[in-house]
Formats: C-alpha cells, sequence, structure tokens
C-alpha cells in the first residue's frame, strides 16, 4: 500500500465500483458541447448600450449604499434593505 494521502488518492479512485470514470468523462464532455451549442445558436449578444437609468444614475447628486452594521462593510442596497436589524442603508453626497 502506498504511503501518504498523496498516493493513496490513486488507489480510491481505483476501488470504488459505484463510478464509472470513462461515463462520468463522457457525461461532462457532453453537457459542455450543449452548452456552447445553446450559447452558437442564441447568435451574437449585442454590446450594452447607454440606457436612461444608466444616465439618470450618473447624473444624480446622491448615491444610496448599503452598510453592514456590525462590520462597516458595505453590501448591496437590497440586500441591507432585506436585513433591517443588522444593516443600513446609507444616502452619500457625490463629490464634484
Amino acid at each position: 500500500m502506498p504511503y501518504g494521502r498523496n498516493k493513496q488518492k490513486d488507489a480510491y479512485v481505483k476501488r470504488n465500483p459505484g463510478k464509472n470514470l470513462r461515463k462520468v468523462e463522457a457525461k461532462a464532455r457532453e453537457h459542455s458541447t450543449a452548452r456552447r451549442t445553446r450559447r452558437d445558436e442564441s447568435g451574437p449578444t449585442q454590446p450594452q448600450g447607454v440606457t436612461a437609468k444608466m444616465a439618470d444614475r450618473q447624473s444624480a447628486k446622491t448615491l444610496q449604499v448599503g452598510r453592514d452594521a456590525k462590520t462597516g462593510r458595505f453590501i448591496p442596497v437590497k440586500e441591507a434593505k432585506r436585513r433591517t436589524k443588522t444593516a443600513l442603508v446609507e444616502t452619500i453626497n457625490k463629490k464634484k
């Protein structure tokens, strides 16, 4: 019996009768090609243009950020609104 965890890994794989490694590899290969063909069928994606919402956000004088009350770290506003007891939403004035 080989000594050490790295040497034993190969032995575990060979002894495991529950999995046929060739079948597992074939299924993984098939799954990845299916995903690629689906992406090709949908066609090329257009680059994102500037929307009205994005322009409004850039010209705004304030912005909202979420902050964890315990650690002080920034978190998404959506999550801060959800966690009302342990987080808060701050409104910050933008510097010009």
